[in-house]
């Protein structure tokens, strides 16, 4: 999983628990794109002061992972749902006429649950 997703999912999961500050730093950072030095300029701070809120905020959130596995559950039990998705969708030839009114409900419920998930 690429980088910036992995610690955007890790945000969703566990950034409430860092400061007001993490969270600007972090945000400004990596889902604004700034650097390093226009934080620092913006907030009167060094750009090592920048970079040492970021990791240590980073460094959080992987811990976070590592004690909790929220985002790991997640990818998993996602996962699970799509194999079983398609897995369902396969079936449709095999259905027959009265039941794929119900079938077709099962799929769009369980499709509905992984695209409300992944929001």
């Amino acid at each position: 999983m690429p980088d910036l997703l992995r610690l955007s999912l890790l945000y969703d999961f566990y950034g409430a628990f860092l400061t007001d500050r993490q969270r600007e730093f972090f945000e400004l950072h990596f889902f604004s794109d700034w650097s390093l030095s226009e934080i620092a300029d913006n907030f009167g701070v060094t750009r090592q002061g920048v970079f040492d809120v970021i990791h240590r905020s980073t460094a959080f959130l992987e811990d976070c992972e590592k004690k909790l596995g929220l985002v790991g559950r997640f990818l998993f039990m996602t996962r699970g749902m799509e194999r079983i998705l398609k897995s369902l969708e396969e079936l449709e030839p095999f259905i027959s006429e009265q039941g794929k009114t119900r079938w077709k409900r099962v799929c769009d419920e369980l499709a509905m649950l992984i695209k409300e998930g992944c929001e």
